[in-house]
């Protein structure tokens, strides 16, 4: 599980979080949801150790640098080494050397040979997020944070990806965030507000019927004004 505990944030004079807390279960996909500006993004990096912050930070009751290998976070601009190729990237993002074989086993289509072999820099937006998903696959981490993952996927490429996270959570603990309601509908386990600054966790049930949207809007009219 990730564990925080009283994590604030503060950009000068502008909080961004204030004595957030929320614990993330292993072998359920926790989203966040909360408008543009909510510090979702800051929330992740802070996760991550690129921001520091006040509070603290476990996964699985020992801090970041214990376990920085098995942490993958996929930012929504999927940052390739633009000169390098597709396997060339996996090798970097795995930590391994990947192979056709490998990249076959798990992709299902998503991506073929042929653009493996071409320089990032060549590889849509799309291509770039798919690759970046076969990396997790791959690599199958034990804490991984998708931050605006399904953005810029077709229809196809979004039901490979909800079948890749189901997979990607049976070993591990997976933080999503993302505005894509119908997609993270179907994938969601626990459902996380982030607004006043706070993590605050919502009743949640879709096997209830309970929607995204529903939930959102009605967090949102029982917020303070």
């Amino acid at each position: 599980m990730i564990t925080i505990t009283s994590l604030s944030k503060a950009y000068g004079d502008q909080t961004v979080l204030d004595d957030a807390s929320a614990v993330f279960s292993r072998g359920r996909v926790s989203y966040l949801l909360g408008p543009n500006g909510s510090g979702k993004t800051t929330l992740f990096k802070c996760l991550l150790g690129l921001e520091r912050h006040g509070g603290t930070v476990e996964f699985s009751g020992r801090p970041l640098t214990d376990v920085r290998e098995h942490v993958f976070p996929v930012f929504d601009d999927c940052p390739l080494y633009p000169h390098l190729s597709g396997f060339e990237n996996l090798r970097h993002l795995t930590g391994c050397r990947v192979t056709w074989d490998d990249v076959r086993a798990v992709a299902n289509g998503a991506l073929d040979r042929a653009s493996l072999r071409k320089p990032a820099r060549a590889l849509s937006y799309g291509q770039r997020k798919k690759l970046y998903t076969v990396g997790l696959l791959i690599a199958r981490p034990a804490y991984i944070v998708l931050d605006e993952l399904a953005n810029g996927l077709d229809y196809d490429s979004l039901q490979w990806l909800r079948g890749s996270i189901e997979r990607l959570k049976e070993n591990g603990v997976v933080v999503a965030s993302g505005h894509q309601f119908d997609f993270y509908d179907k994938v969601a386990d626990d459902v996380f507000a982030l607004s006043e600054k706070r993590l605050s966790r919502l009743d949640f049930n879709h096997d209830d019927g309970d929607s995204l949207e529903a939930v959102y809007l009605r967090h949102r009219a029982n917020a303070p004004q």
